[in-house]
C-alpha cells in the first residue's frame, strides 16, 4: 500500500521524471541526452498506470516519446561505431578535426572531395565567386596579388575561407606551388548537413575564423620582423 501511494504521488514521481527531462536537455552529449530522456519517460509509466483509472492517453504519448528516443539512441550508437577513414581522411582528421570524435567527423568527410593538383594549377582567381572551402593536406599554395606573392599556405591551412564565409568575390589568386593534395567542401553540398545539425555549421565557421586569425597573426609577425 505504501509503495502504491508513493508511485501515485505526483509531487514525487513527476518531480523525478521532469528533473531528468530538464537535466537531459541541458547536456551537450547527445548520447546521455537520449539515455536520460528514456529513463524519464519510463519513470512516468507507474504513475500514469496506477491511477484509479489508468491514463491511457498519457501512456500512449509517453510510449511515443520513449520509442522516438530509443530509435535515435540506436542510430546514435550505430554511428558511434569505430569510423574507418581512408588515408586522406585520416590526415585531415589529424591536422584539423582532431577535437571531434571520429564518428562526429565522419559526416564531414562524407560530403568532402579529394583533389591532387600539379605545380602551377590555379585554384582560385582574383575577382571570381567561390563557394568551395579547401584544406591543404600536403604541399603548398601561393597567394598572389597583382602578380606579387603575398603569402604561402601549407599543410592544415584553409584556402578560400573568406569568400566561402562571406560570399564575396575572391580577393587574390591562389596557385599550387608544387604537387598539392587537398580536401574540399562545396557550400551547397554542406547545406543539408548544416540544416540537419546546426552545430556543424557553427563548427566549420569557427574553424575558418580561427584560420583567418592565424594567418593575420602570421602576416603581422612577418611585417614586424621585416
Amino acid at each position: 500500500m505504501q509503495i502504491f501511494e508513493f508511485l501515485t504521488d505526483a509531487t514525487i514521481v513527476f518531480f523525478i521524471a521532469n528533473t531528468l527531462y530538464v537535466i537531459s536537455y541541458t547536456l551537450t552529449s547527445m548520447l546521455w541526452l537520449r539515455i536520460l530522456a528514456i529513463i524519464a519517460a519510463v519513470s512516468t509509466f507507474p504513475y500514469f498506470y496506477l491511477q484509479v483509472e489508468p491514463l491511457w492517453s498519457a501512456l500512449f504519448w509517453q510510449s511515443c516519446f520513449l520509442a522516438v528516443n530509443l530509435v535515435n539512441l540506436l542510430i546514435l550508437l550505430y554511428s558511434m561505431r569505430a569510423a574507418s577513414f581512408d588515408e586522406n581522411e585520416s590526415l585531415a582528421y589529424e591536422i584539423k578535426f582532431s577535437d571531434l570524435k571520429p564518428y562526429e567527423a565522419r559526416p564531414i568527410f562524407k560530403v568532402a572531395k579529394q583533389e591532387d593538383l600539379e605545380a602551377g594549377h590555379a585554384l582560385l582567381s582574383d575577382g571570381e565567386t567561390n563557394q568551395v572551402l579547401y584544406l591543404i593536406l600536403e604541399g603548398e599554395c601561393c597567394v598572389m596579388k597583382n602578380g606579387i606573392e603575398v603569402a604561402v599556405l601549407g599543410q592544415g591551412h584553409f584556402v578560400g575561407e573568406l569568400s566561402f564565409l562571406s560570399g564575396e568575390a575572391v580577393s587574390a589568386d591562389v596557385v599550387a606551388a608544387g604537387n598539392t593534395r587537398l580536401m574540399s567542401w562545396d557550400k551547397q553540398e554542406l547545406a543539408p548537413l548544416f540544416k540537419r545539425q546546426g552545430l556543424y555549421k557553427s563548427y566549420f565557421y569557427s574553424l575558418c575564423s580561427l584560420d583567418v586569425a592565424g594567418k593575420l597573426r602570421a602576416m603581422t609577425a612577418s611585417h614586424s620582423a621585416s
